[in-house]
């Protein structure tokens, strides 16, 4: 199917599968879809905020099969013309009672969770920050997963996904980047640029993008420096390895760092909100460097709230099985299974 104006994305099953979080398949394909075709993206873009605006983006499996069939044919216009929020005014109020009703008729002990944050997919530069007092984690429509520190504000560049990943850093934040040896993921803070394939690293700078510091955890990546019009390579990094870097001294500072005080940091303050269990497992592996394997799928349609702050794992572990009404054990020190 030809796509041109986001209509034609509101009319393929597979994008309002994908919107709706219904068919991990589609999921896949519409995030792959958007980085090969970043001309596409103003209109994904459209079309998942139409769905979003309009508070449609309930999870499928929560509800019956009607009330998501009823959803998609008022997703489907019949006019060629493109459709604007406003004109959706009346059917979207019609549907959103009709969903309510489905809810509170077939599960009224289980409210539906709040859904996962959408990838914001746009032609436009996009902003993270996080707040003075609270951190932001953030996953990438390109499966990356960043945690900005207190303070720190991310730029996502317009051209992300076409020839590399491209973003611009101030302040703190940690990077775990998703394989992809044809898009090189790149960091500019200031006069220095931090690339890396696939790696997890953390970035740390000063409020005048003077100083540079990088932490590798694993993975390589190189470290370069502006001068005039090009770049000069300044250091490759490997496994725990840092540098630091100083517009003021002429030589950088190589060093290695220790791995508790790396994940220290990563797990001083850790949030979820009514985050799916896929995401929270996700995120909880990147935090502690483990990996979680769940024996029963059906944990996978939960959501979760909780706050730690510097909590060892089996505590973090106990509270989320606690909520799922599970068990889980280690298998070794870096496997945990949920049974």
């Amino acid at each position: 199917m030809e796509f041109k104006s986001s209509d034609d994305f509101l009319k393929n099953e597979s994008f309002v599968n994908y919107c709706l979080g219904i068919d991990q398949q589609d999921i896949d394909f519409w995030k792959n879809y958007a980085v090969q075709h970043p001309e596409q993206l103003e209109h994904m873009n459209e079309a998942a905020d139409l769905l979003k605006d309009l508070q449609l983006l309930l999870l499928a499996e929560k509800l019956k099969p009607e009330a998501v069939s009823t959803l998609r044919a008022h997703l489907r216009p019949k006019r060629r013309k493109s459709i604007f929020p406003w004109k959706y005014a009346t059917a979207a109020a019609a549907v959103l009672i009709l969903l309510a009703s489905a809810v509170f008729l077939f599960y009224p002990s289980h409210p539906v969770p709040n859904p996962p944050e959408l990838a914001k997919y746009s032609t436009r530069q996009y902003v993270y920050e996080s707040g003075v007092n609270e951190r932001k984690a953030i996953n990438l429509w390109d499966g990356s997963f960043v945690i900005l520190d207190k303070g720190a504000k991310l730029v996502i560049d317009s051209s992300f996904g076409q020839s590399d990943r491209k973003m611009y850093l101030s302040g703190i934040a940690y990077f775990k980047v998703a394989k992809d040896k044809q898009h090189p993921f790149k960091v500019y803070t200031g006069k220095y640029v931090t690339t890396a394939v696939g790696t997890a690293f953390k970035l740390q700078t000063d409020q005048g993008l003077k100083k540079l510091k990088v932490e590798l955890e694993e993975g390589k990546v190189t470290v370069e420096k502006k001068n005039g019009n090009s770049w000069n390579l300044v250091a490759t990094l490997h496994p725990k390895e840092s540098i630091s870097l100083d517009d003021q001294l002429h030589l950088p500072v190589h060093q290695k760092f220790y791995d508790k005080d790396f994940s220290q940091w990563k797990i001083q303050e850790v949030v979820f909100q009514n985050a799916p269990m896929k995401e929270v497992l996700l995120q909880l592996e990147i935090y502690y460097n483990v990996k979680i394997t769940v024996e029963d799928s059906v944990v996978m349609r939960e959501t979760f709230n909780g706050k730690f702050r510097h909590d060892a794992l089996p505590s973090v572990m106990e509270m989320v099985c606690f909520s799922l009404n599970k068990q889980f054990k280690f298998i070794d020190s870096n496997h945990i299974i949920i049974y």
